[in-house]
């Protein structure tokens, strides 16, 4: 039995650096994307907010600043209990409309939110030109990314695009710097190859849609799926439009500093990927080779997580056996065996660590291993998340897990710093 589950657990850890190294490779090579600052287009920027007081004001500063004398914002307050609403209200400028959301309407999830917001953009005159702008109400837009992203829906395939997210207060914790280190390895590597294919995945923040995609959907495109973002990705791509990343524009956000606040939201969005799960018939009756394949992938990641969470449970079952079998520490402690469980556990550092070093500018290559190692035991974390999403879809629990947010001050790295 023990065997069986080595060769198990050997061959999973081969299929996924495997597949890392493929898309490493392959993004190596990928262009950046088209040039030109894509002329003609309007930009209405949506900022779904539920007690968002502390973020909301300086994000509308923001935004305020990078939008034209005719531009629009639209802040939807989702049934917020704080002083959300009037840091909007005190905002004069015309460009900032507020939108109400009431109980038993509100607090229904985001998606709920951003489809109200919709339905104030139905009827534009040109929604093939207009693009809508989701961003977090702590998410801080960098000056250059409107321009970049414009250009790219010069091609009338693209419905989508995604900016590249960083942390804003990564360097405020080792925790934080593993989370700016997760969404820039995947812009990089894994968004990148997506890119190519036309299926990019979308986040919440920076998430740039056109209208006239949007519209393709329905009346109400965004779920009530905790991943809404996801949901609305592939049902894009599935509809005949292309998904793409922008990795030279960035969007900061805040980073979580605790480890439970950290599992809280990871718990959400893996809820929210098993609810994807659905989505699965539809892929394999509306789309083919490469898209396919890519859309499988990622909406059946999950059950490979469920299955890398057994192989480290056996490990760490065969340890504790060892310690009790004087002839088993004799043929595990030796030059070889140790070596083999190093580079199985810690290879993909030597790839992820550097790569985030050269790509941030941030620190040396030197560096950049040793958060490659750290960035090995980081993503444990998903294994604690995935069963505590498990246990709340078990239990019925399908609550929006809400992040607690810093003020720019608690941070001691102002979010949004180039």
């Amino acid at each position: 039995m023990s065997t069986v589950l080595i060769v198990c657990a050997v061959s999973a850890v081969l299929m996924v650096f495997t597949y890392t190294l493929g898309m490493y490779l392959e993004s190596a090579g990928s262009e950046e994307g088209p040039d030109g600052t894509g002329e003609g287009f309007t930009v209405v920027f949506v900022v779904p907010c539920l007690n968002e007081e502390r973020v909301i004001g300086a994000t509308l500063r923001r935004l305020i600043a990078m939008s034209p004398p005719d531009g629009l914002i639209l802040v939807v307050d989702d049934g917020s209990d704080d002083g959300t609403a009037d840091v909007v209200n005190g905002f004069a400028d015309p460009r900032i409309r507020l939108l109400r959301r009431e109980p038993p309407a509100a607090r229904r999830g985001k998606g709920q939110a951003i489809n109200h917001a919709m339905r104030h953009l139905r009827g534009r005159p040109d929604a093939d030109r207009t693009l809508v702008c989701l961003m977090d109400a702590d998410g801080r837009l960098d000056e250059p990314s409107l321009a970049l992203v414009r250009s790219y829906f010069s091609d009338p395939d693209v419905g989508a695009v995604q900016i590249g997210v960083r942390i804003g207060n990564r360097e405020q914790s080792v925790l934080a710097r593993l989370q700016d280190m997760e969404f820039v390895v995947y812009t990089q590597v894994f968004q990148r190859t997506r890119s190519l294919i036309g299926s990019a995945g979308l986040g919440g923040n920076g998430q740039v849609m056109r209208l006239s995609a949007l519209l393709d959907l329905g009346d109400d495109p965004w779920s009530q799926s905790l991943t809404e973002d996801l949901d609305l990705g592939v049902r894009l791509v599935l509809a005949g439009w292309r998904t793409e990343c922008v990795p030279r524009a960035t969007v900061h956000q805040q980073g979580l500093l605790s480890l439970r606040g950290l599992v809280r939201q990871r718990s959400r969005w893996f809820q929210g990927h098993m609810q994807a799960l659905r989505l699965v018939p539809s892929v394999v009756g509306r789309s083919t080779g490469r898209v396919a394949t890519d859309l499988l992938n990622v909406l059946l990641s999950p059950l490979l997580i469920f299955v890398g969470s057994f192989m480290t449970l056996s490990l760490v079952a065969s340890l504790v056996g060892v310690t009790f079998s004087a002839v088993a520490r004799e043929q595990l402690f030796q030059p070889l065996p140790i070596a083999s469980w190093y580079v199985l556990t810690f290879g993909a550092a030597f790839l992820l660590g550097p790569l985030y070093a050269r790509a941030t500018g941030e620190m040396r290559w030197a560096g950049g291993l040793v958060y490659g190692h750290l960035f090995i035991v980081y993503n444990l974390v998903w294994l604690v998340a995935a069963w505590r999403a498990l246990w709340r879809a078990v239990i019925g629990r399908r609550g929006w897990l809400k992040t607690e947010r810093l003020t720019d001050r608690e941070a001691e790295t102002p979010v949004g710093s180039a």
